[in-house]
C-alpha cells in the first residue's frame, strides 16, 4: 500500500495504442482505478493531465480533459487543488 500516488503526463496515453498498449478507451480511468487499489486509506493522488474547454482525443497521441471527463478520471478521490485552465 501506498501514502500516495503521482503521475505526470502519462495517464491520458493510456489505452491508445501510442506506447504498445492494447487499445482500451477506458485505458486511463482503469490505470486510475489500479491506484486507489493499491493505496492506503486517505492516501493522495498527485495528477497532470492535459485540461483544455474543448475535451478531445487526438489520436493516437493523447486526450484531453474539462469538465466531463476530468471527474470521471478522479472519482475515488477528494479533490484538493486544481490549476485552473489555461482556456484553450
Amino acid at each position: 500500500s501506498f501514502d500516495s500516488v503521482v503521475t505526470f503526463s502519462s495517464l491520458e496515453h493510456s489505452g491508445l495504442g501510442r506506447y504498445g498498449d492494447s487499445l482500451d478507451p477506458h485505458g486511463d480511468l482503469k490505470a486510475v482505478a489500479r491506484t486507489w487499489c493499491v493505496a492506503k486509506p486517505g492516501a493522495s493522488l498527485v495528477i497532470a493531465v492535459p485540461f483544455s474547454l474543448d475535451e478531445r482525443i487526438e489520436w493516437n497521441a493523447h486526450r484531453m480533459y474539462g469538465s466531463v471527463m476530468y471527474p470521471h478520471l478522479v472519482a475515488n478521490w477528494r479533490q484538493q487543488w486544481r490549476s485552473p485552465p489555461n482556456n484553450e
